[in-house]
């Protein structure tokens, strides 16, 4: 298997819960086969060609299959036949089809494992893309009769349930990866996206990179794949638009009810913070789309890279969140008076954050001089990529009493590091909440949501929003959330993580989060050549008031690095083909971020959730990624070489 994919021993398949497949008890399989395997009873057949189910949830499995060329190709298949078989609404020869596509767009995924040469992976192939004719689709429903029992050709009504319930039929850990811009892509050789995850469970990984991205967690898959279950049923009982709308729906209601605010805010989901950024600005320019409007917006670099250009209105990455092509940079098509922006720096030149004082009327000044102009968005930010909040909560108040309905003020809290009590408080001011489920809730990139108080945000889908919106967010009525089921997917696993985070008392969360700190303060100061980089946080709010992101500074052999020399640091900090029981890990930090003017740049060692959940082996764990850099570091010559074959494999 390629060094990408998740894999793991049959015999210690979910931590033994599960029994042992027939005659394959020793081979490894994909870590996504998981919550499949769970609710299929898999019986041994003598040697044949192919498998087959009897009855739903049963799955009859020849002998030797795995050891097949295009055996695994096959086993999913059959997987996913034996779940589908047991759906209402769906006949055999449907769920055959259904289950060809899913098992087709897993061997596109995972060549090495295809047979194409096989007459089953000619019939996998012809359905792992958009929905075949409608003569393509009969050969392949008379090829998988025998594979099902049902009949060997299809109904116009039969047709018609697969076209409902084709986009929704792809494997989890392919529509995880779907719905989104250029940074879900994966690369098809290692089957990472640009920060080094993988769509499925990677336990294998040590990681620290929440403030970045995830790998997701084995419970966080099954309730994708539950969910994926889910959506595919409705969609062949109410159609895909009305199962797609309704699990969007559901979604932003569980996201009010983590944070506590369903009776005040409504939520816009949007597929990425960057995409809520720009939804967000454009939402506000609605209201009154004569106006000029001035963005006011905190360090870039502590933002995100396409930050500025969407609180200006104009797309940020060269794919919108609908897979089409957009020029970065560019105007959103209807945005009449596109926003000048500003920026307010968060550090001086050396790094060290500037006194609030300073940053409150730096942006005050600003927002005078927009208001010259016409109106103003304030975007505050509330966890940084370096843990940073700025203006503080009493700035925003007072910034907001000073000068009314002429300041909207939005806060960037992507990171998602607070409770609901703090998103509360910002709502009641009327400030609309920026969140994702992709950072400190560790879901795979990206899903994003907008928290807006429901009063105004009636008024602003009220108004024309710009046409050239639709690819970011749904137009037709309602709230304009991004509605894809990739997205869906993303947010239910963040949403899993959250129901069990929001179970540990609040004040056993702030001491979980003091004791990870300690541990992180004491590691970094065993090594004179790590420095850790201040980042304080405004009291009076709990747990969001302790840090979980750590940014430190490195030296390298001429001095404090930059971000861009320690970019290959960061690159082979993920390479496992280095031989040693450290070297070999495959770990994860926070991406390097510059920190300062004089060239001084940082990595981040970011909790998740899921680590603030179970913290008793994070130390240990942290303690074996830093090992890993500082040996990296130690030897530069073999590090640039492995940062430069991560970058290679990285880049296909």
């Amino acid at each position: 298997m390629p060094p990408g994919i998740g894999h793991m021993q049959l015999q210690a398949l979910n931590d033994g819960l599960l029994p042992p497949l027939p005659d394959i008890s020793a081979a490894c399989l994909p870590t996504a086969f998981a919550p499949l395997l769970g609710q299929t009873r898999v019986l041994a057949v003598p040697p044949g060609f192919t498998v087959r189910c009897e009855r739903p949830g049963s799955l009859e499995m020849p002998a030797g299959l795995a050891a097949r060329p295009g055996g695994m190709v096959l086993l999913r298949y059959g997987l996913e036949l034996a779940w589908l078989a047991a759906v209402p609404g769906l006949t055999r020869q449907a769920a055959g089809i259904l289950a060809g596509h899913a098992a087709g767009v897993f061997a596109a995924m995972h060549a090495d494992l295809a047979d194409p040469q096989s007459p089953a992976g000619g019939v996998f192939a012809r359905l792992s893309g958009s929905l075949p004719t409608a003569e393509h689709l009969q050969a392949a429903a008379a090829w998988l009769a025998p594979t099902h029992g049902g009949a060997d050709h299809l109904t116009g009504a039969e047709i018609a349930v697969i076209r409902s319930a084709w986009a929704v039929a792809a494997p989890a850990e392919a529509l995880l990866a779907a719905g989104g811009d250029e940074r879900l892509a994966l690369n098809p050789r290692t089957g990472m996206n640009k920060y080094g995850c993988v769509p499925w469970p990677a336990p294998g990984v040590v990681s620290f990179a929440s403030c970045t991205a995830s790998n997701l967690s084995a419970g966080a898959f099954a309730a994708v794949e539950a969910s994926r279950q889910a959506l595919l049923a409705a969609a062949v009982a109410h159609g895909i638009q009305a199962a797609v709308a309704q699990a969007t729906q559901d979604v932003a209601a569980s996201v009010l009810r983590h944070f506590q605010v369903e009776d005040m805010a409504d939520a816009v989901i949007t597929a990425s913070g960057t995409d809520a950024a720009l939804v967000v600005t454009a939402l506000l320019a609605a209201e009154q789309p004569d106006a000029a409007l001035t963005s006011i917006l905190m360090s870039p670099s502590e933002t995100g890279s396409g930050v500025p250009h969407a609180v200006q209105g104009r797309h940020f990455a060269s794919m919108a969140a609908d897979g089409s092509k957009v020029m970065r940079g560019q105007p959103v098509a209807g945005m009449t008076k596109l926003p000048r922006l500003v920026t307010i720096a968060l550090r001086d030149a050396n790094g060290v954050p500037r006194p609030q004082a300073a940053i409150e009327a730096e942006c005050d000044a600003a927002i005078r001089a927009g208001l010259a102009h016409g109106r103003v968005v304030l975007h505050a930010i509330d966890g940084s990529k370096t843990g940073l909040t700025a203006p503080d909560r009493a700035a925003c108040l007072r910034l907001a009493t000073t000068y009314g309905a002429a300041l909207d003020i939005v806060i960037d809290a992507c990171q998602a590091r607070i409770e609901p009590g703090l998103a509360r408080w910002y709502l009641d001011q009327g400030f609309p909440v920026l969140v994702t489920g992709s950072k400190f809730f560790a879901a795979p990139g990206f899903c994003g949501a907008i928290l807006f108080p429901r009063a105004r945000l009636a008024r602003c889908v009220g108004s024309r929003l710009p046409a050239g919106l639709s690819p970011y967010a749904h137009l037709a009525g309602g709230l304009p959330s991004r509605r894809c089921p990739g997205l869906i997917l993303r947010w239910r696993a963040a949403l899993h993580q959250m129901a069990r985070f929001a179970a540990i008392p609040a004040p056993e969360t702030a001491e979980r989060l003091d004791t990870l700190g300690d541990s992180v303060r004491a590691l970094l100061m065993h090594d004179k050549r790590l420095r850790l980089v201040p980042a304080p946080r405004p009291p009076g709010f709990g747990w969001s008031d302790r840090r979980s992101v750590f940014t430190f500074a490195l030296h390298g052999w001429s001095g404090w690095m930059s971000a861009a020399q320690l970019r290959p640091l960061y690159q082979a900090l993920s390479d496992d083909d280095a031989a040693g029981p450290i070297a070999s890990r495959n770990c994860q930090l926070g991406q390097p971020v510059e920190l300062a003017s004089c060239g001084i740049g940082g990595l981040r060692i970011a909790f998740s959730a899921a680590q603030v959940v179970q913290p008793e082996e994070e130390p240990a764990r942290l303690r074996l990624v830093l090992e890993k850099l500082l040996l990296l570091l130690d030897r530069p010559a073999e590090a640039h070489g492995t940062a430069d074959r991560s970058a290679a494999r990285a880049a296909g």
